[in-house]
This record gives C-alpha cells, structure tokens and sequence, in this order.
C-alpha cells in the first residue's frame, strides 16, 4: 500500500488514507517503535467494509519527519489536532496501539465530541501505570542512550521484531527502523518516554465519561510482556465498564500484527455497535 504525503506545520508528513474521502472516518494511531505500516491489514479490511481508513506516520516515525521541538507526549497530541485539520476529518472512530493509546486517549478527553468510538490494544490509560522495564531504562539518563544506541544496530532491531513477530515482513521491520536511521530522530524515543509521567493523567481518574457515551474496545495479547492483559481488566472494571474486552491467545505485545486476522474480527465487530 502506498502512503501519501502533506505538509503539517511545515513537515512532510506520510501516511496511508483508503477509502472514499467522504466515508465515515477511523484514525489509526501507531505506537513505539511502529509506523502506519503497522496497519496496514487492518485498514484494507475497514475500506472494504466502507470506511475510510486513515493512518499517519506520527512526526519522527517511518517515514515522516521529525518535529523541530521536543518529541513530547503533548507534542504528538497537538499532532494530531493538526494532521486531521490538514486532511479534513472533524469527526473519527480512534484505533489505538501503545504509544497511540496514550496520545489519542488524552486527546480524546481533551476534545470532546470528536472521536466516535475507541479501540485500545496493548495499553492502558491510568495513573497507576508503572512503566515496564525497557521503559524505565530508556527514561534513565544515561541508560537511555545506551538503549538508543543499541538499537540503531540494525541486526539487533531486525531480531527484536522478528523475536516479538515472526512472521514481520522486511519491509515493515525497514519502515520501523527509520526512527533510529537518522542522527535528527536520536532524541525521540528519549523525549516521548521521558515524557510519559503517568501522574499527568491523574486528573481523569474516574473522569472518563467522554468515553462512556460511545462504543470501546480494549484488545490485549495473552503474553504481552510489556504491558499485562490484567492492566487492560483493570481499565474496564474501574473506568470504561460498558467496554468489550478481548484477549488474544498465544501472542504477544503487537497483537495487530501477530494476530492480524483476529485483530480485524475485533475491529468489525467495534465498528459494527451502534
């Protein structure tokens, strides 16, 4: 699938965009260390299914550029504000994943009315989080960069996917290495985590009701090892009770890729609530 491009703020931003334009709209945002390639399946299945399916390379990632300021969690939410002004979308279905699940939750709750229903997957949205231990390095001075470092040896990113999803194609673990081919984008992964404070979502325990009006589902690999399916659980009985939630078995953190089949089924089934 070919990605477009358009300008946001002055940056070459790439992204995937099928379906008619004037189709009911779901925005697919990517997490750490992804790109839009990570949904690409999913969006073939929602265009046939009569959406149009929209999944940006978020500022930094794949292939889009990087921001000139810090790469911030509140950073790439104001991204979002600006990548759908500049495509023309008021009002969208929000899939989430990792990273994505932080940055367009928060913004969901920031702006009310526009996101019709949410998909959450291998994440959780709490103040109680406490960050895995990958995460905790790489928000460490010092270990940080070494963890950086580390990855931009390309065999060693390549074993990392290939260990996580066996099956990845080469050109989704190629356009998930671009955040570590340029010495501009060295920073992001340092910025994003290191501003990934979960007492900032403090202020929306028990707030959560932008979300209670509309259909949510939350989706988690049985052998996620970055965040436990239990942390998804959680989420539902304490704050989205009315939300399906779904654990795939056998698989792992990146469960729109290990399980891509089953991911869609779950997908239609979402967007097929009223």
């Amino acid at each position: 699938m070919q990605k477009k491009t358009i300008t946001v703020r002055g940056k070459e931003t790439y992204y995937l965009d099928c379906g008619k334009p004037d189709a009911p709209a779901v925005l697919f945002l990517h997490g750490f260390p992804e790109s839009s390639l990570l949904w690409a399946e999913a969006a073939l299945a929602v265009q046939n299914a009569g959406y149009r399916a929209i999944a940006p390379d978020l500022p930094g990632f794949g292939q889009s550029e990087a921001f000139d300021e810090p790469s911030t969690w509140e950073r790439y939410m104001e991204f979002i504000s600006d990548f759908s002004a500049e495509i023309a979308i008021e009002h969208f279905h929000l899939v989430t994943h990792d990273w994505g699940v932080l940055i367009g939750s928060r913004w969901g709750c920031m702006n009310p009315g526009r996101v019709q229903s949410l998909v959450i997957s291998d994440a959780t949205f709490s103040p109680d989080f406490i960050w895995h231990k990958d995460a905790l390095i790489i928000r460490s001075l010092g270990g940080g960069e070494q963890w950086v470092a580390y990855l931009q040896n390309k065999p060693v990113f390549e074993g990392f996917m290939k260990k996580s999803v066996p099956h990845v194609s080469q050109a989704i673990v190629n356009d998930f290495y671009e955040l570590f081919t340029d010495p501009i984008k060295d920073k992001i992964t340092l910025e994003l985590y290191r501003s990934g404070d979960m007492e900032k979502l403090e202020i929306y325990r028990g707030r959560l009701a932008e979300f209670l009006s509309m259909p949510v589902t939350i989706i988690f690999g049985e052998n996620d090892s970055y965040i436990h399916p239990h942390l998804g659980l959680k989420l539902k009985n304490e704050e989205l009770p009315h939300a399906s939630y779904h654990i795939i078995p056998g698989i792992g953190h990146f469960t729109p890729l290990e399980a891509q089949t089953e991911f869609i089924l779950i997908l239609a089934q979402h967007l097929n609530q009223k």
